[in-house]
């Protein structure tokens, strides 16, 4: 019996796991898990009225590294961008990945100002990173919880900040408040 249970417990513990995580090609956290996480510290942000921003990026011309190299190539970069964004940013961020080329990085206790700095970390490293022979860049939209934003208000307003850097030429940051 106590066999079954410890049996039981690995099954449980690998589907979460799968459940959670885009684990086929970047083993970070997936979309859906994302959003849980998200809620939960924008609930706490509320709560104890600390600041949180979040940080919404996405590979520049990722479909034209798709289309010339191969999808093998494209699923190459996703690893090595979510490996080094991983490497650098803080234990108590969170990080994933919220649909193809997309990502989210959500960061409690942090004003945008702050966001704005990572990001611009981040940025440099991305672009100066040799991704076997191929330059990537990234551009960031970011954003800073509101009193009356939800989920969706804030990704919302990052995704209108990371449209914005795709207008201005990319492989830039924009903060819209």
């Amino acid at each position: 019996m106590v066999i079954l249970f410890f049996k039981i417990k690995k099954i449980k513990n690998k589907l979460e796991i799968i459940a959670t995580h885009d684990k086929l090609i970047t083993e970070i956290y997936n979309r859906l898990e994302m959003n849980k996480r998200l809620i939960e510290e924008i609930e706490r942000a509320k709560r104890y009225k600390t600041p949180l921003s979040i940080i919404y990026f996405d590979i520049d011309y990722f479909k034209k590294i798709n289309d010339t190299y191969g999808h093998e190539k494209g699923d190459f970069v996703l690893k090595e961008i979510s490996k080094l964004i991983k490497e650098n940013i803080r234990k108590t961020d969170i990080f994933g990945r919220w649909g193809g080329e997309e990502f989210l990085i959500i960061l409690p206790s942090t004003k945008a100002k702050e966001a704005v700095k990572i990001s611009e970390k981040l940025r440099k490293i991305i672009q100066e990173h040799n991704f076997d022979g191929l330059n990537v860049t990234i551009s960031f939209g970011i954003a800073e919880l509101k009193e009356n934003d939800d989920n969706i208000s804030i990704v919302n307003r990052a995704d209108r900040a990371l449209y914005k850097a795709k207008e201005k030429g990319r492989n830039i940051v924009v903060y819209i408040k």
